[in-house]
């Protein structure tokens, strides 16, 4: 019973002795202000860069994945590459004209795979409209590619089969291209000279962004097909074939059976390259998403690293606060004070103003982000798995960093102390 009540008497002593200490901890922050802000600040500035970068690649990485859910994952995309043969001969090429529209009959004809398409015929023309002139793709292109591409309109509508087959001087504008000719005013049933063929304008479409391949679709203009070929363009080839094909397990034995048919249509094979390609949209998403998750890997050193950097800086602060105060742990220890009341009121400090920095940085990297995010253009993205994880190691490496000073002002020998104080 004797043991019992002295066990429970040396324990309020002792924590009546902690508390004196923790207010004693909290009396030396507030009296130097400056010194606890920047160890505050120090370990802010990690969590914030930490978090901030992590963010930013994981912004990268949402775009990518936006961009392949926008485009969708069951498109095909036949290209014209350059013709770098003739007669067996190499040359410098030009881009082949030999994706026609007998190759386009037969791949809708001969691969069932195929849901919907649309031909593609582009170059870069001038365009003027409301006293503006300017350079800009236009894209010759039929009523499904817009279906294709999950593609809205933001005011006005898409053109029909009925005006793609009488080549209808009808134009949609990109949201970038319409703003910049009609600065932010409705274009909607305005004349838009193309190589000073007159057009009217009957859509805007709504912004996209950049596309996978790295084109601003918002920036370019669209037309009939039939108009681009025959009153702007005099051509009789396509650049390109959009296709898309009904399911994601079908995509595999479409691209085998494209390609195929057009090497026979063509005679390629093994003696002559292909003059064309074809491309896979979820490849280059999975691609781009591959790159993506490497600059994450990376980028998550770097926040590894600012957190260490951080630390280093309270490290060096909780050091040379050791050494100003080398006169007050000789006096403390000198009137009774022990080696564990040393430790424990320097780290307690340090670790108060570290975690204090820690959570602020968490704030800071949230709306450090969403202006990394605006000024990038990026899609804001805030990892909460990953600012927890950037708070906990910053936590930990700012404890194991102010263990070394505190450690050493445990140690001090107090005659020691005040002779050099």
């Amino acid at each position: 019973m004797e043991s019992r009540e002295r066990r429970s008497d040396r324990g309020a002593a002792q924590l009546s002795r902690y508390r004196h200490l923790t207010s004693a901890a909290w009396r030396q922050l507030w009296r130097y202000r400056t010194r606890s802000l920047l160890v505050m600040a120090c370990a802010a500035l990690g969590v914030t860069g930490s978090i901030a970068a992590v963010n930013y690649a994981s912004g990268g990485r949402q775009q990518v994945i936006d961009q392949v859910a926008r485009l969708g994952t069951n498109v095909i995309v036949v290209a014209a590459l350059q013709d770098r043969s003739t007669g067996g001969r190499a040359r410098t090429g030009n881009i082949a004209t030999t994706l026609r529209e007998d190759d386009y009959r037969s791949l809708r004809r001969e691969v069932p795979a195929i849901v919907r398409s649309s031909a593609l015929a582009s170059a870069s023309l001038r365009l003027k409209a409301a006293g503006l002139s300017k350079v800009a793709p236009v894209v010759g292109c039929e009523p499904d590619f817009f279906r294709i591409k999950h593609w809205a309109v933001a005011e006005g509508e898409v053109f029909d089969d009925a005006q793609l087959r009488r080549s209808a001087r009808v134009v949609l504008l990109g949201a970038t291209i319409a703003k910049d000719l009609y600065d932010g005013q409705s274009p909607l049933g305005e004349r838009l000279f193309i190589n000073r063929v007159p057009f009217e304008v009957i859509g805007v479409l709504a912004e996209r962004g950049q596309g996978l391949d790295a084109t601003n679709e918002d920036a370019q203009v669209y037309v009939p097909l039939t108009a681009a070929m025959r009153r702007l363009l005099n051509v009789e080839h396509y650049n390109a074939l959009v296709l898309e094909v009904g399911s994601f397990p079908a995509m595999a034995g479409a691209v085998r059976d494209i390609t195929d048919l057009l090497r026979d249509r063509h005679r390629t094979g093994s003696f002559r390259p292909d003059d064309f390609s074809v491309l896979n949209q979820q490849e280059l998403g999975d691609t781009r998403v591959a790159a993506a998750e490497r600059l994450g890997f990376f980028v998550r050193w770097i926040g590894l690293s600012a957190l260490l950097v951080a630390g280093v800086g309270v490290l060096a602060i909780a050091w040379i606060t050791v050494r100003e105060r080398t006169r007050e742990i000789g006096t403390r220890r000198a009137l009774g004070a022990t080696a564990r009341d040393i430790f424990f009121q320097f780290a307690f400090e340090a670790m108060v103003l570290a975690t204090a920095g820690a959570v602020c940085g968490l704030a800071a990297g949230w709306l450090v982000s969403r202006l990394v995010a605006a000024r990038t253009a990026l899609p804001f993205v805030f990892d909460g798995g990953n600012a927890a994880l950037a708070l906990a190691a910053a936590i930990l490496i700012n404890l194991a960093f102010v263990c070394w000073p505190a450690r050493r002002a445990a140690r001090l020998d107090p005659i020691v102390a005040l002779r050099h104080a």
